[in-house]
Order: structure tokens, then C-alpha cells, then sequence
């Protein structure tokens, strides 16, 4: 009979921080909650500046100007589709509050040289993990790495909640602020009077909990989130080397200590249009997954020139690769693209 944010909460919570390697987590209503309030605790604010990626879900981008700040854009390695470490420097100034990653698709950013630039100079380093529930990188699991990472628990993701999220923070204060915004500014499971609304509010917070309902689902769900992840990173290594030696496609390369999630196999063809007309042929629904946000006219104040990203861009197209999927469902897929080429 308990709907609200109760004992199932607390039970995913464990279950989350033990999954990832991290036990200053902290469940919310959504991805974009975490998001927005790791930019919160990152110091953004109006007149600030993110660094930021534009090949990513709107989602990840909207928050920074929700509070007011500017989203500075960075090109992307035109291998991979993601920022990195030298496409991130210049885009840093004065202003610069934070640094927004993403893990594209579920495949690990290369971390530490990102996380050596911010830190040198006092910048916090936000993960958007929203499809890397699973991913390991360097030796860790995603989650464990930059000074916040955000995951998703959204209906369509690795593991679902029917919507839902969490923030893993590295820092213990952060983490203890972080369990105050997601509830009004209240930390209401660890108050120091009687009654939580009797201590004092020091700054405002969303009402972005995860009730109990959510999480009811998400303790069922991790009794299979084995399964999942090794379904889809299966699926993944099986397209990597039915295409590895197929002319005409630009696969992303990997790490062999990196460990992808694979939410969706990413790769780049001159046609991804006609690519994706011809898996429609054969019930296959193939796309970019996030068309590109600088372009969107509410970002209209961040345009710039972005080569490598135009380039990625155009070419970009993203295969299914989930776990009700088997090895004869991808080698049809891969058949049907060597003869299309």
C-alpha cells in the first residue's frame, strides 16, 4: 500500500550502488533531473558557461539553459561522435562551470585526459550515462569515474523503471546535497530535528524523487539486468566482426579494456538514409538516434562552426542491437547492408 518514496527506493538504491561500484547514488524521476541537478550542484548558473556535446538527446542540453547558463559547444572526434579532451580545451573560459560527456550509444568516453583538463582547473565533469547503465571503462564501471554520472531508467533503456534515474556522485558532499535538491531542498530520511521540515532549507530543490511504484518494477528488473547488458554487448561484438571487413563503413573504434553497453550498434555509411530505407524493407528500424541539437533555434545564441560534427552528423546511423535480439537477427541485418553496399 506504500506508493510514495519508501522502503522499494531503498531496496533499488542497493541493489543500484552495488551494480555500479558506487554507493553514493541517489534515485530520481528521470535522467533529466539527474542532469539538471548536477549542473545545479556543478555551481551553473546565469551567465555560465557548459561545455558541452551536440550529438546528444536534447535532454542532456535543455537544463543548462533552463538555470540560465550558456551551452558552449565542442566538435566531436569524427571517429566516434564524442568530445574529447582536445576538441574540449578551447571551448574553456572564465565562465566555464562544468563539462557535460556523452557515453554515445553505450560506448565509454576515453575519461581520465577529459577529468585531468577540468580538474586542473577547478571544472566538475558531468556523465551522461543515459545508455551506459553497464558499461565499464578502464577497468571500472561506468559510474565511477567523472564527478557525477547520470543514468537512465527510462521505459526504453537497459534497465527500466517506467521512467526514472539516478546520480552517482564521487564526492560525499556532493552526494549528501544531491539527496536534499532531489526532494524540495529537504533531506527527509536523514533529518536532525523530529520532523525534517523543522531543519533549515539552505537552497531550493525539485520534487524529482523516484517513488515506490517505479522502483518496484526496478528490483524485478535488475534480477535480469545480467542477462540484458550481456544480450545487447553480444549483439554488438557480433556486428563489430560481421562488418569489420566491410568497405564503406565507419565502425567506432573501441578499447578492448573498455567494456560497451551497446544500447545501439553507432557506425557511419555516405547514405544512412538509404540504409535505413532498405532495413525498413525487412522490418529493421535503423536511424541517427539523436539528430544533432546546435541546429535547434533555442540554442540559436551557441552556433559555431563544427567540422568534425558535420561530417559525423550526415553519416551517422545507429542498428538496433537489443537483447530480444539473437546471432541470426544480426547476421541478416549485416547481410542485408553488405549487399545494400
Amino acid at each position: 500500500g506504500y506508493i510514495a518514496e519508501g522502503g522499494k527506493v531503498e531496496e533499488l538504491t542497493e541493489l543500484v550502488t552495488d551494480y555500479i561500484g558506487n554507493p553514493r547514488c541517489v534515485l530520481m524521476n528521470s535522467c533529466t533531473s539527474a542532469l539538471t541537478i548536477a549542473y545545479r550542484i556543478s555551481g551553473v548558473g546565469p551567465g555560465d558557461e557548459v561545455v558541452t556535446t551536440p550529438l546528444t538527446c536534447i535532454a542532456s542540453n535543455s537544463p543548462i539553459i533552463q538555470l540560465g547558463a550558456r551551452p558552449v559547444w565542442a566538435d566531436v572526434d569524427p571517429a566516434t561522435g564524442m568530445i574529447t579532451a582536445e576538441t574540449i580545451e578551447p571551448c574553456l573560459t572564465s565562465k566555464t562551470k562544468a563539462i557535460l560527456v556523452l557515453h554515445k550509444e553505450g560506448d565509454p568516453v576515453h575519461m581520465a585526459p577529459i577529468l585531468e583538463l577540468a580538474h586542473a582547473r577547478g571544472i566538475k565533469v558531468i556523465e551522461d550515462a543515459a545508455h551506459a547503465f553497464g558499461a565499464k571503462h578502464a577497468g571500472k564501471n561506468v559510474g565511477c569515474h567523472g564527478d557525477f554520472v547520470c543514468f537512465s531508467f527510462q521505459a526504453i533503456k537497459h534497465m527500466t523503471t517506467g521512467d526514472g534515474g539516478a546520480l552517482a556522485c564521487a564526492d560525499e558532499d556532493d552526494y549528501r546535497r544531491a539527496r536534499k535538491m532531489k526532494w524540495l531542498g529537504v533531506d527527509k530520511f536523514a533529518p536532525t530535528s523530529s520532523s525534517p521540515w523543522e531543519d533549515d532549507i539552505a537552497e531550493w530543490g525539485l520534487k524529482a524523487n523516484m517513488n515506490d511504484l517505479s522502483a518496484a518494477i526496478g528490483v524485478e528488473q535488475m534480477k535480469h539486468i545480467d542477462f540484458i547488458i550481456g544480450a545487447h554487448h553480444r549483439n554488438g561484438m557480433r556486428y563489430d566482426a560481421n562488418l569489420r571487413d566491410v568497405a564503406g563503413i565507419g565502425r567506432v573504434p573501441r578499447s578492448s579494456d573498455d567494456y560497451s553497453a551497446f544500447w545501439a550498434y553507432s557506425m557511419q555509411v555516405d547514405d544512412p538514409k538509404g540504409l535505413a530505407k532498405c532495413l525498413a524493407d525487412i522490418g529493421v528500424s535503423a536511424q541517427q538516434i539523436h539528430p544533432r541539437n546546435d541546429v535547434y533555434s533555442m540554442f540559436a545564441a551557441s552556433r559555431t562552426e563544427l567540422p568534425n560534427t558535420d561530417v559525423f552528423a550526415k553519416r551517422e546511423i545507429a542498428l538496433p542491437c537489443g537483447w530480444w535480439m539473437d546471432e541470426s537477427d544480426v547476421d541478416q541485418i549485416c547481410e542485408r547492408i553488405s549487399d545494400w553496399l
